[in-house]
């Protein structure tokens, strides 16, 4: 937003210490307690003098601040994705009923206001139940059976309930402006996400079929033009088995891990920089440049405790076939239990290669390193 020439106000979370040190000095901060709550957004405005009529675009890259930011573009007449798409970009229920409306494949669904509710709702096992409006696959569950059904205790929701769909699951990333799709790179998982839940890897590589690339294309544009996600970026999810594609779910934001460094590596498109023209409704920047490499992505986690010791940066960034590394977090600090949710991670890698196989072992061989190289004790 800056190298376009505008001046920006950054709402943060007042207990997110990064924040300051992860932006430019010349960007204005407003500390909120909440900033995915509309009243605590407008009170941290108020308190710098701002008000929504003071911008000319509002906007964000975080998965439950999505409603926040189009209200608050509403409020003040400013750009931003309309109200209505950004409701059907977080709320799955409302999703999944325009994707179907539009004749997409897409899984059968209920909504209940609490669990007990949920073993009534007319779904039958295998399926799947998670909060409406989620992330990273927090409070998420398989349920294989009526028994697994049954012996769920009660816990407040509300809860979506939807049936389990079969097949391997695919991610698409990309940007949509003015309803047409300028890049959209389709990965597959190494394991569905849910399977973090078991302690599987949260890992991609890039699919390399033409076909299923096509396909899996054609199934985006036709549910972004259904949620009517016509300008920015997106994370699109889809089930594929036997030849048959089934929609998942789509945010209106740019995916986690790893994704927007793989896009860039593989089509040559920045997410962040069209993410930024999206919104001010300037002209796309994308040159899509891409290359036959395969890349891919992976979280690597740590079991909960107190870390001692992590590999740091350099070592990660020397394993084979990995083209960049990140580490999030450090000694010292008291880790949740990964299978929480696909977010509770200590670092990520992206990796390059020239074979689907030979990206997903660099993948697995470097999560395994770093799982015996990390030290981790009880909190």
């Amino acid at each position: 937003m800056r190298d376009l020439g505008v001046a920006v106000t950054c709402v943060a979370a007042i207990d997110d210490p990064g924040v300051p040190d992860q932006l430019p000095v010349n960007v204005q901060v407003v500390p909120v307690r909440d900033h995915s709550r509309v009243e605590d957004v407008l009170a941290g405005l108020a308190s710098a003098g701002l008000a929504p009529a003071d911008f000319t675009a509002v906007g964000t890259d975080d998965e439950f601040s999505v409603v926040t930011a189009a209200v608050l573009a509403a409020l003040g007449g400013a750009r931003g994705i309309p109200v209505p798409v950004a409701l059907a970009l977080r709320d799955k229920l409302e999703q999944k009923r325009l994707v179907r409306a539009a004749g997409l494949p897409t899984a059968r669904c209920a909504w209940a206001a609490s669990l007990a509710e949920a073993k009534g709702a007319g779904v039958e096992p295998p399926l799947v139940i998670k909060p409406p409006a989620g992330a990273g696959t927090q409070r998420t569950w398989a349920v294989r059976t009526a028994d697994d059904l049954a012996a769920m205790p009660d816990e407040a929701g509300p809860w979506l309930v939807e049936e389990f769909v079969p097949g391997g699951e695919l991610h698409v990333d990309g940007v949509v402006r003015d309803g047409v799709l300028v890049v959209a790179v389709v990965s597959r998982y190494l394991h569905n996400v849910i399977g973090v839940r078991d302690g599987d890897l949260i890992a991609s590589t890039t699919v390399e079929d033409p076909d299923l690339v096509e396909r899996t294309t054609e199934l985006t544009a036709a549910a972004l033009a259904a949620l009517g996600h016509r300008d920015g970026v997106f994370h699109l999810e889809a089930f594929h088995d036997n030849g048959s594609l089934v929609f998942g779910e789509c945010a209106g934001r740019i995916g986690g891990g790893m994704v927007a460094e793989t896009v860039l590596a593989k089509s040559g498109v920045d997410l962040y920089a069209e993410q930024a023209a999206a919104l001010l409704g300037v002209p796309s920047p994308a040159v899509v440049s891409a290359t036959p490499d395969v890349l891919g992505w992976a979280n690597l986690p740590v079991p909960a405790g107190r870390i001692t010791r992590l590999p740091s940066q350099a070592e990660i960034a020397a394993r084979p076939g990995v083209a960049a590394a990140q580490v999030w977090k450090r000694a010292g600090d008291v880790v949740s239990d990964p299978s929480g949710g696909s977010h509770l991670l200590a670092a990520k890698i992206m990796v390059r290669a020239p074979s689907v196989e030979a990206a997903r072992k660099a993948l697995v061989d470097t999560a395994d390193w770093f799982a015996g190289a990390a030290q981790v004790v009880p909190a």
